[in-house]
């Protein structure tokens, strides 16, 4: 199985030449997915990897709590990736999902300490190549604009701890918040979900480099507000019942939880232009 699939090479490079073209002028900025797309999609011993499995996972909150969330997994997951499923239905099932987890964390407990603690550890893993994007787009001062359904949280604390928040990054993701005791009390409005991506993106510049690993997130940039996008795709299951689709979604396909090696390549040989 090839690891990296190209839709079509010649509209490809067509972008390719758009971007170079324009990267002197400073006009490049990066639109990416966190769960499966900056980070692996699983561990070695193949568990879930994402901003919500590692607090499962990581014990915090005994098996009880693992196994709901587990179930809950088992559930909406297959509603999330499926081809078949209407648009309306599945949207509504994101919002169950996240409505179910948040629920799940009050009930056994969430705590800010416990996210500080899960930031420092490496339940969650970058995709290999991720700190190699991070540290070229801050030397060259590209902004990064980080757009996920996880747990903003997660994500920022465990950037944090390991330097790479730097000042180019911003996060757009699903806010937890806590009571005067550290609990989680709630969450801030809006739920934002695999179908409503679109709604809360920023894209500072006109020529788009965007990162996703769903069919979804393919359109959290409109081609519509930018002069040009390159759409990148990390197709981690089922690979081949979703290769065709994904191949129509995105200009770059890579498979089977893969690097990001493709990614480093087109950057800096678009870099080596300046």
């Amino acid at each position: 199985m090839e690891r990296v699939l190209i839709a079509d090479q010649d509209a490809l490079q067509r972008k390719i030449a758009q971007l170079n073209s324009h990267t002197r002028t400073g006009q490049l900025c990066v639109v990416s997915d966190w769960d499966r797309t900056l980070t692996k999609a699983r561990t070695e011993d193949g568990q879930d990897a994402t901003s919500y499995s590692v607090i499962a996972h990581g014990a915090y909150l005994g098996e009880a709590y693992r196994v709901e969330m587990d179930r809950l997994y088992a559930r909406y997951r297959p509603i999330e990736i499926s081809q078949t499923i209407p648009h309306r239905k599945k949207q509504k099932a994101m919002r169950d999902w996240w409505a179910a987890a948040l629920a799940m964390m009050q009930k056994y407990g969430l705590t800010e300490d416990i996210i500080a603690d899960i930031a420092i550890r490496d339940f969650m893993r970058l995709r290999d190549g991720s700190i190699d994007l991070f540290k070229i787009l801050a030397d060259r001062e590209i902004p990064l604009s980080i757009l996920s359904a996880g747990i903003g949280n997660v994500i920022s604390k465990f950037l944090k701890v390991r330097s790479l928040l730097t000042s180019n990054v911003t996060i757009t993701a699903n806010k937890l918040v806590f009571d005067t005791h550290g609990a989680v009390a709630g969450f801030c409005e809006p739920v934002i979900h695999s179908f409503n991506k679109a709604r809360h993106a920023s894209t500072p510049r006109s020529y788009v480099l965007l990162l996703g690993d769903t069919i979804e997130d393919a359109q959290m940039v409109n081609d519509v507000d930018t002069d040009c996008v390159i759409r990148v795709g990390f197709l981690n299951e089922s690979v081949e019942e979703n290769r065709a689709a994904y191949l129509r979604a995105y200009d770059i396909v890579i498979c089977n939880d893969a690097s990001m090696a493709p990614v480093i390549e087109l950057l800096r040989k678009s870099l080596d232009t300046i």
